[in-house]
């Protein structure tokens, strides 16, 4: 009898079963403060996509730690520390914003272990960097699109509104920029503002006295919905548009009728959503949370997905699934990643290579106008 028992102990440790174990997985999110909503959306999806997958091939379970940064760069770079020194993790996902991830990286570059931030669009994330990859695409390219479009519908002239205190601001706007006065546009303006602002009585007098065929926000869906509001009462009456950063139903909420028309690119339109991954994904969104499937959420639920498949991956190559060198290489070999995005190739630089979709403001809803590939 106690032959036997030997016996199936041994068959069940060459399985690997006995040797199943939790693989943590931490993850930095502005849940409250400014840009709380980025942060909720974002987890709401990665809740999705957890409960729609957990285990590993080899019968190893992911546990997701989610710490709450509130939207503070110094916050961002301490819960990555804590994630690292008091939860041992094995990966790190997040931020939004591109000045939190930026100071999240250095943090995770010094660790040697793998980050993938889902939605920061600054080329500076990445930019050095070993460790760290994104599922969005960057801020070049939606600065592109934002400026072909605009001209391609004959808007010739622009005022760029830019946040300061922002790196994807900044960055943002220097892209549209760029490829706008390329393409034969010009820069009347560039109007400056602050995140946190409440008045821009004496920015839209600017933008009226310029009186430009277009104005291109690369700011926060706060300061954009007051801006907006604010335009239109001043009589500034010429088409917004923006990027990933203002498509939130905020926009709507504080600009009301104002916010009508408003174009930006963004990384996902569940309107536009064909993929079999991507209908399951808005399926279930819907079911548990009863609202429309966002991008922040959706590109947080490819990220996540992004990881298991980098962990598989390493089980294939009969290596651990928590073996973070191993992890951080798949991450950077990603190549025709079938995401609820769209289908995400990772360049040698750790930028995801992708599609954005044009969404517009449309009877106070967010309506798919089109798709722009790389």
């Amino acid at each position: 009898m106690k032959k036997s028992v030997s016996i199936i102990a041994a068959a069940v440790l060459m399985s690997g079963l006995a040797l199943a174990k939790e693989v943590k997985v931490g993850v930095v999110l502005p849940l409250t403060g400014p840009i709380a909503a980025f942060g909720q959306t974002s987890n709401d999806g990665l809740q999705i996509a957890y409960e729609q997958n957990n285990k590993l091939k080899n019968g190893d379970t992911v546990k997701l730690i989610v710490l709450d940064d509130r939207g503070d760069k110094v916050e961002a770079a301490t819960a990555v520390k804590r994630l690292l020194d008091k939860d041992g993790v094995t990966v790190i996902l997040g931020e939004v914003a591109s000045g939190n991830s930026m100071a999240m990286a250095p943090v995770a570059e010094r660790a040697k272990t793998p980050m993938i931030t889902h939605a920061s669009t600054n080329p500076r994330v990445t930019k050095g960097k070993k460790y760290v990859t994104r599922a969005c695409f960057i801020d070049p390219f939606q600065g592109a699109v934002m400026a072909k479009y605009a001209l391609d519908n004959g808007m010739k002239t622009a005022v760029v509104v830019t946040d300061a205190k922002q790196d994807y601001s900044v960055g943002l706007a220097k892209a549209f920029k760029k490829a706008y006065t390329k393409g034969g546009g010009k820069i009347l303006k560039t109007v400056l503002i602050n995140s946190g602002d409440k008045d821009f009585n004496a920015q839209v007098s600017t933008i009226k006295a310029a009186n430009p065929s277009i104005i291109a926000f690369t700011g926060y869906y706060p300061e954009a919905a007051l801006l907006v509001k604010q335009a239109r009462a001043m009589g500034v009456n010429v088409p917004f548009i923006g990027a990933d950063g203002v498509g939130f139903p905020e926009l709507v909420k504080i600009g009301g009728k104002a916010a009508e028309g408003f174009m930006y690119t963004d990384h996902f339109n569940e309107a536009a959503a064909s993929s079999p991954e991507a209908k399951a994904y808005v399926e279930a969104y819907h079911k548990k949370y009863n609202k429309t499937a966002d991008s922040m959420g959706a590109l947080a639920a490819d990220a996540y997905g992004m990881i298991l498949s980098a962990m598989n991956k390493c089980i294939d190559e009969g290596k651990a699934s928590d073996d973070k060198e191993c992890i951080n290489q798949n991450l950077r070999n990603t190549k025709g990643y079938k995401g609820i995005t769209g289908v995400i190739n990772i360049d040698k630089n750790g930028n995801a290579v992708k599609s954005a979709v044009i969404n517009e403001v449309k009877d106070g809803k967010f309506e798919y106008k089109t798709t722009v590939n790389p």
